[in-house]
């Protein structure tokens, strides 16, 4: 009878190991449940923030396309400024007219118009 209870008592121990095994693999199911619905709203949150990013980083390349137009709007009027000035300086004008006076018959010498009219 010794063999048949230390068999019987072997066969308890075994049980016992295997409902401890069971509960240990019950408990790592639900920490694994738990880690893979973390996961999934990690997923989620890492999906939105890329949006997020993604939205952002448009508008900001909007905002400095916009200013670079702004910057090559005003350099292009800029130089147009300048050559239209630079034109206008350096075109050759036409001579003024020269106006040239009758030579007066009177002893005075001076211009016609200071009292003297021209005959």
């Amino acid at each position: 009878m010794a063999g048949l209870a230390r068999c019987q008592r072997e066969a308890e121990e075994v049980t016992e190991l295997m409902k401890q095994n069971f509960a240990r693999a019950l408990e790592r199911d639900g920490r694994l449940s738990d880690l893979d619905s973390r996961a999934q709203e990690l997923r989620a949150m890492g999906e939105t923030f890329s949006r997020s990013t993604r939205a952002v980083a448009r508008q900001q390349r909007r905002g400095h396309r916009r200013w670079r137009l702004v910057a090559i709007g005003l350099a292009a009027l800029l130089l147009l400024f300048l050559l239209a000035l630079g034109l206008a300086l350096w075109l050759p004008r036409p001579p003024p007219a020269i106006v040239t006076v009758p030579p007066s018959t009177g002893t005075t010498g001076s211009l016609p118009g200071l009292g003297e009219t021209l005959q």
